[in-house]
């Protein structure tokens, strides 16, 4: 396995930028998640890593070797589709040797490797079928099994998932996850879904118009958002975002509530000078609690609202509110009795809310 080092990386498609300038290193045995909307620049990314697309600026490393005018076939990668990209004529294990074939491989060695990765993806009773009967899980596997088999330094995947069922993405997830562990192999993995990227990476690179916005760890990226941007996009449901003023008594006041600021929040609000400034609010729906059930709350650091939508989700309630013309997502306990229409009172957890600049978006620190 090896390193995948990004220096200056930009790609241009006439005067349109879809990737501007990245710096990133991929670690040797690192699982990489590059997340972000249609249209980020991840898969330009990933293109250009596989050398499937010509590089506008910069230098793309594998190891230490420089691969920008190394031709595909040469960059010693594997890369793992979302349309499987299997040959209909051949069978599964035909599929998974044709790349060894290519490369004049032992017939012996190629054996080898096929069964030792059906074994590993579950496989072993599919190798004589066609891709047309095989499912879309199982052409995925296939799809897998045909870049393992190549032993390759990095494994690309762009979006593998996201033709299969819902039930089928959470088991291939946790394949591919446990792959990764028994390959200890480098993947650098493309997807738009962020509950992908915060399950399965070690490493997430959160891009948006060709920029990365925050780069790190699944749970560092999620408790210390870097901007607006970053917050509303990791976390499902996503950031409730408010405008309130910084009051002289370091409390955050809006026309509808009064919350308290604890001493995190006081030392923010002190390093940037925000006392009567205008700030931007986040709060996690899980912050947002049915008072009924916060034996302390009482009037403190509750919000009232009125709400507007509820969704019953087993475990917890998404309950939606109007907040002075906003709508905000609360993920209350399946207690709760709070419906459409009823007066909600929701408990805020101060000591994890965020604060952000109105014009920049950028997270106060």
């Amino acid at each position: 396995m090896a390193k995948v080092t990004l220096k200056n990386l930009t790609k241009k498609f006439d005067d349109v930028v879809a990737v501007n300038n990245m710096n990133s290193i991929i670690e040797d045995q690192q699982f990489v998640v590059l997340v972000g909307p249609s249209g980020c620049g991840k898969t330009t990314t990933l293109r250009m890593i596989a050398g499937l697309e010509e590089v506008t600026g910069g230098e793309i490393y594998i190891g230490d070797r420089l691969v920008n005018d190394v031709p595909p076939k040469d960059r010693d990668i594997a890369m793992v589709f979302q349309n499987y990209a299997l040959y209909p004529h051949m069978d599964v294990y035909n599929n998974m040797a044709f790349g060894l074939k290519l490369r004049k491989t032992p017939k012996m060695e190629i054996e080898k490797r096929v069964r030792e990765a059906a074994r590993i993806l579950k496989i072993e009773d599919l190798l004589k079928r066609k891709p047309k009967q095989l499912s879309g899980g199982q052409r995925q596997r296939v799809a897998l099994g045909r870049a393992i088999v190549r032993d390759p330094k990095v494994f690309l995947m762009d979006e593998p998932l996201s033709n299969l069922d819902a039930k089928l993405r959470v088991e291939m997830r946790t394949e591919i996850a446990k792959l990764h562990l028994r390959l200890n192999a480098t993947i650098v993995y493309v997807t738009h879904d962020q509950t992908e990227a915060m399950t399965m990476a070690d490493k997430m690179i959160i891009m948006k118009d060709g920029l990365v916005q925050q780069t790190g760890g699944a749970q560092e990226v999620y408790d210390h958002p870097d901007n607006m941007f970053v917050a509303g996009f990791i976390g499902s449901p996503a950031m409730n975002f408010l405008d309130v003023t910084v009051t002289d008594r370091l409390t955050l006041k809006n026309k509808q509530f009064d919350l308290d600021t604890p001493d995190n929040i006081k030392k923010i609000i002190k390093s940037n000078d925000l006392i009567g400034k205008e700030v931007v609010l986040g709060i996690r729906p899980e912050d947002l609690e049915d008072s009924e059930f916060i034996s302390s709350a009482g009037e403190h650091n509750t919000i009232t609202a009125n709400v507007e939508v509820t969704e019953p989700m087993g475990a917890e309630i998404y309950v939606y509110v109007d907040i002075d013309g906003v709508l905000m997502t609360a993920r209350v306990t399946p207690k709760s009795k709070l419906d459409s229409g009823h007066v909600a009172k929701l408990h805020v957890d101060v000591d994890m809310i965020h604060l952000f600049d109105k014009k920049t978006e950028k997270a106060y620190i």
